[in-house]
């Protein structure tokens, strides 16, 4: 099974219409299924590790869910603390409805007065048992430690092919693939990086398939 790890945005930076995003996620994972998929077998292909945050974590938990595919959830620290975080008192329902459809959960277990701390820790640990990340992100800097640059700046040095899927503008999805020599320290290093990128085409989904899966091995 493919290990998908999802970094994003909360809420208040994803600035492109919900349904549109919503289905740009499904676009993405339904292109892995369909190139992870064994005609021999059945059951889910991929295992999505998510800390289910607000906003793009918890989106993508869903849509993996509807596909049928596995959800692993990641949380930083106990549930009560972790609630307590979220903007909308309305995310909570949500994130108790998804955590219940979860095959396992890990939970790091951190304090609460140390969130970002946690919060980092947690996006690293997501980055440490991926194959392949997924974000939706804005292509700006983090409002702190531990935000979704970071997190892409780990995949990236640890040869983690990243998946962006644009949180401001509907364009097609692109791979981003870079060498783990270099450092993208910036955002405006990841940025241009991200420009670059082409978007992905069905053929790419088979050749990333194949690649994940030989890395595994």
């Amino acid at each position: 099974m493919i290990r998908l790890g999802i970094t994003g945005h909360r809420p208040n930076r994803l600035q492109l219409d919900p349904l549109v995003l919503a289905g740009r996620v499904r676009e993405v994972l339904g292109a892995l299924v369909s190139a992870a998929a064994d005609p021999q077998a059945t059951g889910p292909v991929l295992d999505v590790q998510s800390p289910l945050a607000e906003g793009a974590d918890q989106l993508v938990a869903e849509q993996a869910l509807l596909l049928g595919q596995n959800l692993t959830v990641l949380l930083p620290m106990a549930i009560a603390d972790y609630e307590a975080t979220f903007a909308a008192a309305s995310a909570r329902k949500p994130f108790r409805k998804l955590l219940a459809a979860a095959s396992s959960t890990l939970t790091l277990e951190a304090r609460a007065r140390h969130r970002q701390a946690a919060f980092a820790a947690i996006g690293l640990t997501t980055v440490a048992r991926s194959d392949l990340m997924l974000t939706i992100w804005d292509g700006k800097p983090a409002d702190g430690p531990g935000g979704t640059p970071q997190i892409l700046q780990s995949a990236l040095q640890s040869n983690v092919p990243v998946i962006w899927i644009d949180a401001v503008r509907d364009r097609a999805p692109v791979l981003l693939r870079a060498d783990p020599q270099d450092q993208y320290a910036g955002c405006d290093a990841l940025t241009a990086l991200a420009r670059q990128a082409k978007p992905i085409a069905e053929p790419a989904y088979r050749a990333l398939v194949a690649a994940v899966r030989t890395e595994a091995q």
